[in-house]
């Protein structure tokens, strides 16, 4: 990745589904773990660096954009926000953009039509659009994820972040389905691959303690993301960012 003076961010990811906060495993067995107005309400109290909210369901259920969360959500945070959940078309991203939202995050419509990257990006501007890729390992290559069918795609992950960048979006997402609620650390190995993009890469699942997230911050990765280990570890956001201040890494204070 691009060497820069940039800090590194911690970013909570939240899960919303029908109005609550849950939580996976293996984007699976989702369990409800809080309110999304007090959610919200914690993470703005422990000033955050930002937010990642995903209406996990939109898409599965082809219910569009719910508005109604992102207006409550966003007219009660006062952190950047970027939300994803049912965006298929630059009419969704341009609601979700005047609903309060900083940037939108787009994951099934990069598989499924990848032509609105390029057309979002020209119309809102790169700052805007964030792609989320999910993954999994697969007979020793990692390969792209569908997380509406529940499919494994041929298509392999690094051929495909190839593709996404190249349309010049704004941010990437990675999200290792292996890892996700296992508490047991990110797929670092896959940093490598990744090395050369000039675009901004947070990555997520499997965090489970500060020195995950040190691991891959010291690889300068732009910022990590995380759920499990705010729900159900001792691990409170200021003592992760004491730890990973303590260990040299470059983040925001």
């Amino acid at each position: 990745m691009e060497n820069t003076n940039l800090k590194q961010r911690v970013i909570p990811v939240i899960l919303v589904h029908n109005m609550q906060v849950v939580k996976s495993r293996g984007f699976a067995d989702y369990r409800v773990v809080g309110n999304i107005e007090q959610t919200i309400e914690v993470f703005n109290r422990r000033k955050v660096d930002e937010i990642i909210i995903f209406d996990i369901g939109a898409s599965k259920d082809s219910s569009g954009v719910n508005l109604n969360i992102l207006q409550l959500i966003s007219r009660n945070t006062l952190m950047p926000l970027s939300y994803g959940g049912g965006i298929s078309s630059l009419q969704d991203i341009e609601r979700c953009l005047s609903s309060g939202c900083d940037k939108v995050v787009i994951n099934y419509q990069a598989i499924n039509n990848i032509k609105l990257l390029k057309d979002a990006v020209n119309k809102f501007g790169a700052q805007a659009i964030v792609v989320a890729i999910d993954y999994k390992l697969v007979n020793e290559k990692y390969r792209v994820y569908n997380h509406v069918t529940g499919d494994t795609l041929k298509v392999e992950l690094f051929d495909f972040i190839d593709k996404v960048l190249s349309f010049g979006i704004g941010e990437l997402v990675l999200t290792s389905v292996d890892a996700d609620g296992t508490l047991s650390g990110y797929s670092v190995d896959i940093i490598d691959y990744i090395a050369d993009t000039h675009t901004p890469v947070l990555m997520n699942g499997g965090c489970g303690c500060p020195e995950h997230m040190a691991s891959v911050l010291k690889k300068d990765i732009s910022g990590c993301c995380a759920g499990s280990i705010f729900y159900y570890t001792k691990y409170g956001y200021k003592d992760i960012k004491e730890y990973l201040y303590e260990n040299n890494c470059n983040i925001r204070q």
